[in-house]
């Protein structure tokens, strides 16, 4: 009897082990199932980050001058997941429009990497900065065109020079644009470093024309 009850105690213990076992394997496959998962996300994020689309948007001029940034009418795009609209002396200039989040720009040297953004962040010119502001265009809050002055009408900080006489305009820096929770209006001045999503824009060229210009850029997701 004494026998019996032992080996009933031993096929117990092994049913009770077989058990613990099965439930081991099961969360296992489904730990190794959720990593798969967690991996394929992040492989997909590594993935949209800094892949370069290049495009083009033609902008028309409604009256002369061509240098005058209200002659021209804005036309709209989207860089990712912002809204901008390219305005000003031959569409040239960009702007973040209509986004339910707060989205802001600044300038970056052309050489900028998409993969060191977590070196040159801080380096970036932001636009709405006091020193950045020029007096024009009529809304010269977080839009970036013509650097500097030009006719005696001062832009402020910008990306790109312009020839008045040959209508020769050369990029000279590279487009930030950044998502932050910082800002409570396109007036407020915040940091790239507080981003919570954010892109590189580097015009590559911008063709004037007698009633219309186009302009050719690229962008990649930074972060």
């Amino acid at each position: 009897m004494k026998k019996l009850i032992l080996s009933i105690v031993a096929l117990a213990a092994i049913s009770i082990t077989s058990c613990s076992s099965d439930d081991q394997i099961a969360d296992s496959q489904a730990q190794a199932k959720e990593q798969e998962v967690s991996n394929n996300q992040t492989k997909k994020a590594l993935l949209d980050l800094c892949t370069v689309t290049s495009t083009s948007v033609t902008v028309n001029r409604w009256q002369a001058p061509s240098s005058v940034d209200a002659n021209w009418t804005p036309v709209a795009a989207t860089i990712g997941g912002v809204n901008v609209q390219w305005e000003g002396i031959y569409g040239a200039s960009i702007r973040p429009v209509g986004n339910t989040g707060k989205w802001y720009v600044g300038t970056i040297d052309l050489t900028a990497a998409c993969d060191e953004w977590g070196t040159w962040k801080t380096a970036v010119a932001v636009k709405n900065a006091a020193a950045n502001l020029g007096t024009a265009p009529s809304d010269k809050y977080n839009i970036l065109g013509y650097n500097g002055t030009i006719s005696g009408t001062n832009y402020g900080l910008g990306y790109y020079s312009y020839n008045i006489t040959t209508h020769v305009m050369t990029p000279a820096k590279a487009i930030v644009i950044w998502k932050t929770n910082s800002g409570t209006d396109a007036t407020s001045v915040t940091s790239p470093s507080s981003a919570t999503e954010a892109y590189l824009v580097k015009v590559t060229s911008v063709a004037p024309g007698t009633s219309s210009s186009t302009i050719s850029y690229n962008w990649t997701k930074v972060l």
